[in-house]
């Protein structure tokens, strides 16, 4: 499970450092792609596999479906770990996720995001503020028993 937030810089070839704690589910590999606010989403692989099976239940007649298909295979890519620990982001996501020299990785659970730190600042005021999560939190189901 990925969980917290993590400050790294991303290097002139577009390296990314992942956090030590997040590496050893990573180290069969990982997809990331396109996330829905201009970040981007890392899953491993078999969590992948697992959302790949559901977008790929879906039918290519609807045009959402299509679109959510291209969102999802078309922004995606493998990527691995190197020696240090670091993956490489493709040009075309850094791009799409306006990814420059510093960015912050954030748990969600069974993926993380990778956000550039101007844009987490200003998705973070709206995570953190009570009277928004209090109508926001009534929407979902949360309870543990």
């Amino acid at each position: 499970m990925f969980l917290g937030q993590f400050t790294h810089t991303i290097d002139a070839k577009g390296r990314l450092t992942i956090p030590v704690r997040f590496r050893a589910s990573l180290s069969s590999g990982a997809v990331v792609t396109q996330g829905f606010e201009r970040n981007l989403m890392v899953y491993t692989t078999e969590s992948f596999q697992r959302l790949a099976s559901s977008a790929s239940s879906l039918t290519t007649t609807d045009p959402e479906a299509r679109a959510v298909r291209r969102v999802i295979f078309g922004g995606a890519s493998d990527v691995s770990l190197d020696s240090t620990g670091r993956i490489l982001l493709p040009p075309f996501l850094r791009e799409y996720a306006h990814l420059d020299t510093e960015a912050v990785l954030v748990g969600a659970g069974e993926y993380f995001e990778i956000w550039d730190k101007g844009m987490w600042e200003a998705e973070l005021t709206s995570v953190v503020d009570p009277d928004v999560n209090a109508q926001r939190f009534t929407n979902f189901d949360l309870s543990t028993g």
